[in-house]
């Protein structure tokens, strides 16, 4: 501001400055004509006095004239006069006494000096208005004019100090009120913004405590993505160091699959206001230096300033919430397995040897016992029938590489044998799953989605399929039901959040596509083993 203030006082002042030389130029050449138009007068008056007294005699009483009325005449301002000069030789001759003279008798200069750079235009017969230096060696704004009636120069000249000095005072006087009034105005500024600053202050150091000693990943990044802020936590949960975060992609701490999509996201939010994470929250895959992929639950706010908007994210590693949700998940698993182990082994073998017993007494049975034998017979076969259902439901597969898709199947042709609906398996790539509790997972979201098409969306066709896609593996199922809206999903939708959450506990991303009337898409994606290869 005060440098502001000064810029425009000194621009003003130079204006008004080179306006007041313009108007000077215009003075003094003006008094210049109008002296040689006089001089011109009086010498041609006494030009008669040439013809009667000889030679030179009608310029000798045009310069005692001349001189007469110098005499009365002290000059203009403070350092403005007229002078008159002839040449001689090299040298130049004042024939009038001279205001700033020391004497005066006039005293000649040399013609090819540096000094009287205005009388050496007048005496060359040249007419205008210049800046240089008279017989003083002082700078001086003068007018030349020549007078070839009688071979002289006259200039009118003023000192350039004498111009400056009026602005060189109102410099001085403006710098020292601007200088106070700025002091005044800073003093005030000071009193009333320092308060705000303090608060502003505290609340930047408030949060920059929080910010550090914060549990949780903070990130700050703008519109477009970029970093700008980062605390401690947020370094060591992604392994990186402070530089080698400010100023970078956000994109620089996601899995691939995510990174391609991030754009899209962001400029979909900032065009349509739309949300899809953002106010929400979700459980994402994120990246470290390294390379490893890692759960996380990401919190992001819409930060809108005066001057910015910004993004802030808060992000909580959920790798060990994650497994012990998988190891208090396994205890029933475990139960379960055993159970249908028991059931196989066995109640199933003991119902089977009775079954074989039965068949051996329907063979040797007479008559009346035939019958009964043959409703034993049937009533062990639907027991056994049943219990090896009810082992295969608490134990789907077996832990190998074509587990999954082999426990698909089973469960494709269980919906198929029941009439309940048309389903369709589309299994064409070879996913390699070597740990069970992902591919249990995954078997369990496939059913809870296909026991959703029919109980609930009332579907006639449903595709489950099983592929790869990028790096991960992905499972989907496609009905053509009648589908639900967003807040059916958020108040009703239990068994979608429970596929949510076995999802996530298997590093994955469950997403839901559905309208009403036009059916329900549901896509699992989840990690594969490094050796499966290919695409959809």
């Amino acid at each position: 501001m005060a440098a502001a203030t000064l810029v425009i006082s000194a621009l003003s002042i130079m204006s008004l400055y080179l306006t007041s030389i313009d108007q000077h130029r215009l003075h003094l050449a003006e008094m210049a004509r109008s002296q040689v138009s006089l001089i011109g007068a009086i010498a041609q008056f006494d030009q008669p006095v040439s013809d009667l007294g000889g030679a030179g005699a009608g310029q000798v009483s045009t310069l005692e004239k001349l001189a007469y009325a110098h005499r009365e005449f002290g000059g203009f301002g403070e350092t403005g006069e007229f002078v008159l000069a002839q040449r001689a030789g090299d040298q130049i001759e004042f024939v009038l006494s001279r205001r700033h003279a020391h004497s005066s008798t006039p005293q000649s200069i040399p013609f090819t000096g540096d000094w009287a750079e205005p009388m050496r235009n007048a005496l060359a017969g040249k007419s205008g208005v210049t800046s240089g230096l008279d017989y003083r060696g002082v700078e001086v704004l003068a007018a030349h004019e020549p007078i070839p009636l009688l071979g002289l120069g006259l200039v009118a000249k003023i000192d350039h100090s004498e111009i400056r000095a009026p602005f060189v005072r109102a410099s001085l006087v403006t710098i020292t009120v601007a200088l106070l009034v700025i002091f005044i105005a800073s003093r005030l500024f000071i009193s009333v913004s320092r308060p705000i600053q303090q608060a502003i202050d505290e609340q930047a150091e408030t949060f920059q405590i929080l910010a550090e000693t914060a549990r949780e990943g903070i990130i700050l990044a703008d519109t477009r993505g970029i970093i700008k802020f980062v605390n401690p936590a947020a370094e060591r949960l992604f392994g990186f160091r402070h530089d080698e975060l400010i100023e970078q992609p956000l994109t620089r701490l996601m899995p691939e699959e995510h990174s391609k999509e991030h754009d899209k996201y962001m400029k979909n939010y900032l065009q349509t206001g739309q949300a899809k994470i953002i106010g929400i929250g979700r459980q994402l895959t994120a990246m470290r230096k390294d390379g490893t992929r890692f759960p996380i639950y990401l919190s992001i706010g819409d930060i809108k300033t005066s001057h910015a908007r910004l993004f802030a994210g808060v992000i909580m590693d959920i790798s060990e919430q994650q497994q012990l949700q998988r190891e208090i998940l396994e205890i029933p698993v475990a139960e379960q397995r055993r159970i249908g182990q028991d059931l196989h082994d066995g109640l199933g073998q003991q119902l089977t040897g009775l079954g074989l017993l039965a068949a051996s007494l329907l063979n040797k049975a007479s008559k009346p016992e035939h019958d009964l034998a043959a409703k034993l017979a049937q009533g062990l076969q639907d027991a056994i029938a049943q219990v090896r259902s009810l082992s295969r439901g608490l134990m789907p597969f077996e832990i190998d590489a074509a587990g999954l898709q082999v426990a698909l199947e089973n469960l494709v042709e269980e919906f198929r044998a029941h009439g309940r609906v048309a389903v369709k398996l589309d299994c064409q790539q070879a996913v390699v799953i070597s740990d069970n509790s992902v591919a249990l997972h995954v078997y369990r979201i496939a059913q809870e989605a296909l026991n959703n098409a029919v109980k609930h969306a009332k579907a006639s066709e449903v595709e489950l399929a099983l592929g790869i896609h990028g790096a991960r593996g992905c499972m989907m199922v496609r009905d053509n039901g009648r589908g639900f809206n967003g807040e059916r999903q958020k108040t009703e939708g239990l068994g979608l959040r429970i596929m949510q959450h076995r999802c996530s506990l298997i590093d994955g991303e469950l997403y839901f596509k559905s309208s009403p009337e036009r059916g329900t898409t549901v896509t699992c994606f989840f990690p594969i083993d490094q050796q499966t290869k290919g695409r959809p």
